[in-house]
């Protein structure tokens, strides 16, 4: 799918007025200073104390006129093609686990360098900033899913059609469904699409960022064909496919189309206005790599979609050579930033990360070259963007620019961030931002590796006790095995059973019982018994889980509200699964509620009887087995209704950091569940990020060295930007 909302450069010539008041334009690109062919950061120097602005030599500074040419005639000269994309965008582009760009654009725009005899070097760009870096000759083509628009033909050169993308929505048959004309009236449904498709993209970027629709309405399969079975059952109320996909479904599975061409979507190769040599090159190469199939081999392997399913391409209309045009006078400025190298903690091309302890304090910073034609100021920032991994922004602010750095000089800018606590390789990528928000310039990046934590401090374990017994199975799993915690109380007046980041009040429990729990990480259990005198005695049992080479990730699984309900109310389920995942089945007891479950959903169950209810998510994939459980009490009786919040509104049901006294050295459990419309997760400690976007619910350690008074901080934020908050105040001695 094209990013509409991304890309704005092209659609100035209608708002030539409004650019025009902020001091920059858009007109026809006439200028092409220096081109840029570092793919990605790569080396480093000593770092510099203090962030500085250096003058460059006026041969080099950018921003300035190049001689006007052929940029075929350049390229061939060069022995290169310079590409700019914006590699946040799988399936089109994106970062691979090692770190390297690839996807079905960045496959296409290599094979057609191959066939034309030159190298393809790939520049990882804002896709805000691709038009301002054609303009300043930074790249001499960009391919970043971008559809062919007339207001963007206005501006720039796009080849023939190279994809076409249309949607097609289906519902069962006699569904009453209200009209759907427009994305927006989705919003309300729940909607099923494939994982990594370009419909799950297109939902989650105009829905769910803007906080349209819950997260969870917008179900993910693994096959969206096969999703077909819940459509019928009713669990989802619409699935969104490729148009050929959907009319076969509508003659072989009964199903009924309902609305098609929301989202239907031309994709051409972006190049400057008048570049006519190198358009009908790329024009060329398009043509007969169409003929040979070589595109729908690539949009098989890439997009996982089947030749015969593809839209066909429009045959081209020919065009006859057009001059080239007279140069313009800029009547304003083009933004522009490239990379020059790192300050410090060098990553060799991701190759050697540098090792940070768990939240080891760090300040990151890189050598960037202003090549525009604006100055930049106090109001441009540079911001973090996206991550290979939940915690790759760690914790860091937007960085605005200290005083001013005028076009072709070089700045040194700096972020403060603090590394992840969970073990891994952690790479966050950053990029420009001017004063109304625009993003441009290439991006940069930081790179680290956080080893294994220390062993966490065992919670204390009270003197047993006769009245209270409280014991596990198998106290060491490896991720996806199950253990069953047992607990015998005698002559107690209440009993609580619950884990980390759940409220004891919530969980009452029957005085002797067994519970199976299959936990996805380390975690502990509590068991706390309330005695006839008001005394209290509790238990703990640590279990300490190691992970599953390749088995899929339970990303969160949240059952609201948690705890305890009353007869006749009824729970809702939210989970999401990452991954490599075959299958996702979710479990009541011994009871199956869905089989073959989409890999991120919803799902409401009303228990019928009171009892323990053990829910559970269970995730199998080639690499092993995933399973979380939550265990909610029916007691029989109805209890009152919460009137719940405005689905607007995040919402955060527990926080926990245990203990809250500990010697320095030692480590802590930080236990969270949120729900409502959290759509991200934040902990602090003592004001500094130390967990950035984890999961809706989850556990994890944190280790402290140094003794003082430490203050946890749950964010719990929704697309909107609204915040709701927890504390816990841990002394360290």
């Amino acid at each position: 799918m094209s990013r509409p909302t991304l890309f704005p450069l092209i659609l100035l010539v209608m708002l030539a007025a409004l650019t025009a008041a902020c001091g920059k334009t858009q007109a026809v690109p006439t200028i092409a200073p220096e081109v840029i062919i570092t793919p990605t950061p790569a080396g480093a120097t000593a770092p510099v104390p203090a962030t500085t602005s250096t003058p460059t030599p006026p041969s080099e500074s950018g921003g300035q006129p190049a001689p006007e040419g052929d940029a075929w005639s350049r390229i061939q000269q060069r022995g290169s093609m310079i590409v700019g994309t914006s590699a946040d965008y799988p399936p089109f582009e994106y970062y691979t686990q090692d770190f390297k760009i690839d996807g079905f654009d960045i496959a296409l725009i290599k094979e057609i360098g191959q066939r034309l005899g030159v190298q393809v070097e790939v520049v990882d760009i804002a896709f805000d900033g691709l038009g301002d870096a054609l303009a300043l000759g930074q790249i001499d083509v960009a391919i970043a899913a971008i559809s062919i628009t007339p207001a963007r033909e206005e501006v720039f050169d796009f080849s023939q059609v190279y994809f076409v993308s249309e949607d097609a929505v289906v519902a069962k048959p006699g569904a009453n469904l209200p009209p759907i004309t427009k994305v927006e009236d989705l919003a309300t449904l729940r909607v099923g699409v494939q994982k990594g498709s370009v419909f799950e993209d297109w939902l989650d970027d105009l829905l769910v960022k803007t906080g349209l629709m819950p997260e969870t309405n917008l179900f993910i399969y693994g096959d969206v064909k096969q999703a077909i079975p819940d459509l019928e059952a009713g669990r989802v109320d619409v699935l969104i496919m490729d148009r050929p996909v959907a009319e076969l479904a509508v003659q072989e599975k009964g199903v009924q189309l309902v609305a098609s061409g929301l989202h239907r979507e031309l994709y051409g190769v972006v190049m400057a206005k008048g570049q006519e040599t190198l358009r009908t090159e790329i024009n060329q190469t398009l043509s007969e790599m169409l003929r040979t199939h070589a595109i729908d081999d690539l949009a098989k392997g890439y997009l996982h979609v089947d030749p015969g399913d593809l839209e066909p391409v429009p045959t081209p209309t020919p065009v006859p050579p057009q001059p080239l045009p007279t140069p313009t006078p800029p009547q304003g400025c083009y933004d522009g930033l490239a990379y020059v190298e790192d300050l410090n903690y060098d990553d060799q091309n991701m190759t050697n990360p540098p090792v940070l302890n768990p939240g080891e304090v760090f300040r990151k910073g890189w050598r960037v070259k202003n090549t525009g034609t604006c100055t930049w100021g106090s109001s441009y920032v540079l911001d973090f963007v996206f991550g290979n991994a939940e915690g790759a922004r760690m914790g860091g602010q937007p960085a605005p620019v200290q005083g001013t750095v005028a076009p072709g000089q070089t700045y040194d800018i700096y972020v403060d961030l603090a590394a992840p606590v969970k073990p891994g390789v952690y790479q966050g990528f950053w990029q420009m931002r001017d004063g109304t928000g625009q993003a441009f310039g290439q991006r940069v990046y930081v790179g680290i590796r956080v080893p294994s934590q220390p062993t966490p401090t065992p919670f204390p374990t009270a003197t047993p006790s006769t009245a209270v017994n409280f014991w596990t199975d198998q106290p060491n799993l490896v991720q996806g095995q199950c253990t069953v915690n047992h607990w015998r109380t005698q002559n107690v007046q209440a009993v609580y059973y619950y884990h980390d980041g759940q409220n004891w009040q919530d969980h009452g429990v029957v005085g002797v019982g067994d519970v199976q729990e299959c936990p996805s990480q380390s975690i502990n259990y509590f068991l706390r018994a309330v005695h006839p005198d008001g005394s209290v005695e509790q238990r703990a049992i640590h279990i300490n889980v190691a992970p599953a080479v390749d088995a899929p990730q339970i990303n969160y699984f949240v059952v609201e509200p948690p705890g305890q309900i009353g007869i006749g109310q009824c729970v809702v389920l939210r989970w999401e699964v990452l991954g490599n995942v075959n299958m996702v089945n979710i479990r009541s007891n011994d009871r199956v509620l869905w089989q073959g479950a989409p890999f991120r959903g919803s799902l409401q169950d009303c228990p019928g009887s009171p009892g323990q209810y053990n829910y559970q998510v269970e995730a199998q994939g080639p690499g092993g087995v995933s399973r979380a459980t939550h265990l909610t009490n029916v007691v029989d009786q109805p209890l009152p209704t919460p009137t719940p919040p405005p689905s607007s509104q995040p919402i955060i049901y527990s926080f926990s950091v245990e203990p809250t006294n500990i010697a320095a050295g030692m480590c802590v459990t930080i236990g969270w569940q949120t729900g409502g419309a959290t759509s991200y997760v934040q902990v602090l400690r003592n004001n500094q990020v130390i967990l950035d976007g984890v999961p809706l619910a989850g556990t994890q350690q944190d280790c402290i060295p140094v003794a003082g008074q430490y203050e946890f901080v749950l964010r719990a934020i929704d697309p909107m930007g609204q915040t709701a908050t927890a504390t816990v105040n841990v002394q360290v001695d």
